[in-house]
């Protein structure tokens, strides 16, 4: 049986917990606002990820990066939460298809929408295109487009790394690829002066 003096050393002990919680939001948004400065200081090409498994087929927004010039291998990372996620380690392809400016706000809108939306590819409005070696399609319009087969899966830290053998590739003439920086996305600008860098190298 609890007595008074139990019962009110647990009550000071909730109260203190409810004192030092403002302290811990504090320290957890410093934190983020620290994060969001490292993370948004890398410039990235803005992508979508598409993939489709079996009757279901799924959009995400990503970024991606050259790990092997020959063969051509690309790396994408996803949270193991979404459906994204689940659909790729099942399939084991997709596709990465670089954002044209034309595709901008469908991309923020893609990345905005969390969790299984069943209305998420009406809202998105883009149209799909099939690929040449898989069964995930394309996105129509994109600047770029690579089909990928699954080599591997690595957990990362709060997301895992998928390794992405590239069996089929588009280039769209005309094409303005679209980077993230800074939390904002960008146009591609003006080259600079110098050499012009060949790959691979």
């Amino acid at each position: 049986m609890a007595t008074r003096s139990t019962k009110v050393a647990k009550a000071a002990k909730g109260d203190k917990g409810d004192k030092t919680a403002p302290a811990r939001d504090d320290a957890r948004r410093a934190r983020n606002a620290e994060l969001g400065r490292l993370l948004s200081s890398l410039p990235c090409p803005q992508a979508l990820l598409c993939v489709q498994t079996g009757e279901e087929t799924d959009v995400a927004a990503v970024t991606a990066m050259w790990v092997s010039y020959d063969p051509v291998i690309v790396a994408v990372y996803l949270h193991p939460g979404m459906r994204t996620h689940q659909l790729v380690n099942q399939g084991r392809h997709f596709t990465i298809n670089v954002v044209d400016e034309a595709q901008n706000a469908k991309a923020l809108l893609a990345g905005s929408i969390k969790g299984k939306d069943p209305g998420k590819l009406e809202k998105l409005a883009l149209k799909f295109e099939p690929s040449e070696s898989i069964g995930s399609p394309r996105v129509a319009g994109a600047a770029a487009s690579y089909e990928c087969r699954v080599l591997k899966v690595a957990a990362c830290g709060d997301h895992d790394l998928f390794l992405g053998l590239v069996t089929g590739w588009s280039v769209r003439k005309g094409g303005k690829p679209v980077v993230r920086y800074g939390g904002k996305s960008h146009a591609i600008g003006t080259a600079l002066e110098g050499p012009a860098v060949k790959y691979p190298h």
